[in-house]
């Protein structure tokens, strides 16, 4: 199924880059600020209006050494946790003018452990979400942008854990399910600062608060953090010829109401820039962050590929 869009993408690289005119580095778009078109990233907030539809596969690696538990929850050694997880994302926004946008954004995962000790803490997990958000954005000079983004995540968790449905059962007395099912909302305002250096240079400045709502049966929690985040891009293309961009970005979250969370990423990407309106990338990142309600921090590397087509 995935051979018919890789050739497709495989043409449109092949394509030269001044094929149109309109694929001009001055070309007008709500993505340009100055002399810089910024280069979109699903994983980055950005304060632009632009109508796009999008998709995006990631796979990442995650591992954690961390204590094993017996069956009554006593911990009992240390373990390296190892975690794999698959994800897809389709995403769409609609430019309304200028200074509003409105976007729907639907994502699926799945992720499981990949050795012993993590299928056992872990389990297998399906996750299924979708997201509406919205963007009011005013330009405040020539080469600044500043945006306020809102966004609404929701959707059920399915997960298998068979250890901890031993461990529930010998508790209770009676055989309890190993399948487990959760429901997150989670509700993120954000602020977010573009600024276009020079030409083929620009930066991203964001600051977001994230509300959680985890209800699983008849109990739920709430988990509140504080994001900050700066990132930076550079499109060799504004700067020569050849249709390569390169981006940065680092961000930090600080839990509000839990201490011990505290969540750091940062990431690389690179991007094919010779079509104003396409844009093809490999977003590569590094994450540090707390797994589940365990004291264990686990660290991962992931790979998204994104492919957008934007019409204005």
């Amino acid at each position: 199924m995935h051979r018919i869009p890789a050739a497709l993408l495989g043409a449109l690289l092949l394509l030269p880059a001044a094929a149109r005119a309109d694929d001009s580095p001055d070309a007008p778009s709500r993505q340009r600020l100055g002399q810089h078109l910024f280069i979109p990233r699903e994983t980055v907030l950005d304060p632009f209006t632009t109508t796009y539809v999008s998709s995006s596969t990631g796979l990442a690696y995650g591992y954690a050494t961390g204590p094993t538990f017996d069956l009554n929850g006593t911990p009992v050694n240390l373990a390296d946790y190892k975690i794999v997880t698959y994800s897809q994302l389709f995403s769409g926004q609609w430019g309304i003018a200028d200074f509003w946008a409105v976007r729907l954004r639907v994502l699926g995962s799945l992720y499981s452990g990949a050795n012993a000790p993590g299928v056992a803490g872990v389990g297998v997990n399906g996750v299924a979400r979708g997201a509406a958000g919205t963007t009011l954005s005013f330009q405040l000079a020539d080469n600044l942008r500043l945006g306020a983004l809102v966004d609404v995540t929701f959707g059920p968790s399915i997960g298998i854990n068979i250890l901890d449905s031993i461990r529930q059962s010998i508790a209770q007395g009676s055989v309890q399910t190993p399948v487990s099912t959760t429901s997150t909302t989670t509700v993120t305002p954000a602020v977010s600062l573009a600024w276009a250096i020079a030409r083929g240079f620009g930066s991203l400045f964001n600051v977001s608060f994230v509300h959680g709502n985890v209800e699983v049966n008849t109990a739920s929690t709430d988990v509140n953090a504080l994001i900050l985040e700066a990132a930076f891009d550079m499109d060799l293309r504004e700067l020569g010829s050849i249709p390569l961009g390169i981006a940065a970005n680092v961000s930090t979250g600080y839990s509000t109401d839990k201490t011990k969370f505290r969540r750091y990423v940062y990431g690389l990407g690179f991007f094919y820039t010779g079509r104003k309106e396409l844009t093809l990338g490999l977003d590569l990142s590094y994450r540090r962050t707390p797994l589940g309600t365990r004291d264990i921090f686990t660290t991962s590397i992931s790979a998204l590929i994104s492919l957008r087509y934007s019409f204005d």
